[in-house]
């Protein structure tokens, strides 16, 4: 296995975004997960076409994918964590997603299946997603609808 390029300080970083993306977003803190990405960061999901891209669309598409649960929880869970070093400095990361959806008092049930493609570079002395590109196994996840 080809080692990572990356120092353990670094990768337990880059790991802690991963989580605090997953948190932020479950708890559909918008500004929190905003904050995970760059100034001009953006998800992309192509087997929906779907891009949201900069800062403010960021958290404006997690304020609608928030009131858009109908009082139902999300989780998500990340497996298979791995971190690549590029020649530019920035980082490939790539990772299992499972998403969870549950109603309060009940277990969550399986939503989201995929993979998540990402490029990580480090902003002011923390490390934040340039781009995030989603691979959904199946075609059950349902973007929030854009205000109209």
């Amino acid at each position: 296995m080809a080692a990572s390029g990356l120092s353990a300080e670094a990768y337990v970083e880059i790991q802690n975004l991963y989580a605090y993306y997953n948190l932020m977003s479950d708890a559909g803190d918008a500004e929190g997960y905003a904050g995970c990405f760059t100034a001009e960061g953006s998800v992309e999901i192509p087997a929906l076409d779907m891009a949201v891209r900069g800062h403010d669309d960021l958290r404006a598409f997690k304020e609608r994918d928030a009131a858009g649960r109908a009082g139902r929880y999300r989780r998500h869970w990340n497996g298979s964590l791995h971190l690549e070093k590029q020649a530019d400095g920035s980082v490939r990361g790539r990772c299992y997603l499972h998403g969870y959806n549950g109603e309060p008092g009940a277990p969550p049930r399986l939503a989201d299946v995929g993979v998540y493609e990402d490029t990580i570079v480090r902003v002011d002395g923390a490390w934040k997603f340039a781009r995030r590109v989603i691979f959904m196994d199946a075609a059950s996840f349902k973007p929030p609808v854009p205000d109209a």
